[in-house]
């Protein structure tokens, strides 16, 4: 049976945020890495928007913006059909982490296995992260708090 090729399959989260509002956050502790965003304007709950990846291995956050996203190598794979969220398939950035990963003298390529790989299309870029599972969650403390809560959860 032929892989299909690398593809980009729209997510929801049973979230979404403001699409106009630079102010994401990114915090990662450990095996866990979050993100922060604003509640989308048309949202009763105005709450902010938390993304938590567990069993996080690795991410990239940056361009394009949301005026090139159509410039991300994947958005004819089917990021083009995502408005927040996407799940991409058959992964090279998995791939990638796996093979640099194949030196380490303890390697199991079953912990790759289980192994998603998350992006977020964001205001001032894009958002991928490879990780176990994203689970999502409101906050309606200021973002010192939110940091707070999550600094206090890694202790």
């Amino acid at each position: 049976m032929l892989k299909r090729p690398e593809h980009v399959v729209a997510l929801d989260v049973g979230v979404t945020w403001e699409p106009n509002a630079p102010e994401a956050l990114f915090l990662q502790l450990e095996r866990r890495a979050f993100v922060v965003l604003r509640a989308h304007s048309a949202d009763s709950d105005t709450r902010d928007v938390v993304l938590v990846f567990e069993g996080f291995t690795s991410a990239v956050v940056g361009g394009p913006n949301d005026e090139a996203h159509h410039g991300h190598r994947l958005w004819r794979s089917g990021l083009s059909e995502c408005l927040w969220a996407g799940e991409v398939f058959a992964s090279s950035y998995i791939d990638a982490l796996q093979q640099s990963n194949r030196v380490h003298p303890y390697h199991d390529a079953a912990r790759f296995a289980e192994l998603r790989h998350f992006i977020l299309l964001l205001k001032e870029g894009i958002f991928e992260c490879v990780a176990r599972d994203v689970l999502a969650r409101r906050s309606d403390g200021a973002r010192s708090e939110i940091l707070t809560e999550i600094l206090n959860q890694a202790r």
